[in-house]
């Protein structure tokens, strides 16, 4: 999915879904997000791993797309991770102190690693 300013590419990589955020995430394209995680969500991928490492810029409207996105996969007891975490964003989460607020992995890969190895301390505690 394309905006003006940003793309937007999901990626199947068992147990997750990594969605890649390439531009700008901003009052003008945070709903796009919005849209494909929910989209996501009521598709039962509840998940996912959002890789900001392309992000070039994200405003208090992002962060706030990407908190809504990480409500609306909490309701469906998914997990959201975010890799890549640089730049503005990570000023961004920095400055409002929300970056605890997310897990955050270096890639992708670890983000879907750390997945699979929760899934297996829930399975293993039942």
């Amino acid at each position: 999915m394309t905006t003006q300013q940003l793309e937007i590419t999901v990626s199947d990589h068992q147990p997750a879904v990594v969605v890649v955020l390439r531009g700008e995430l901003d009052i003008a394209t945070g709903d796009s997000l919005r849209s494909v995680i929910r989209k996501l969500v009521h598709q039962g991928r509840a998940k996912i791993v959002v890789d900001a490492s392309d992000l070039r810029f994200c405003d208090s409207c992002g962060l706030e797309a990407l908190l809504d996105a990480r409500d609306d996969i909490e309701k469906a007891a998914g997990c959201l991770r975010l890799t890549g975490v640089h730049g503005v964003l990570r000023i961004v989460l920095e400055a409002t102190r929300l970056r605890g607020t997310f897990s955050i992995d270096g890639t992708p890969v670890e983000a879907v690693a750390a997945m699979v190895v929760t899934d297996s301390h829930d399975v293993s505690m039942v």
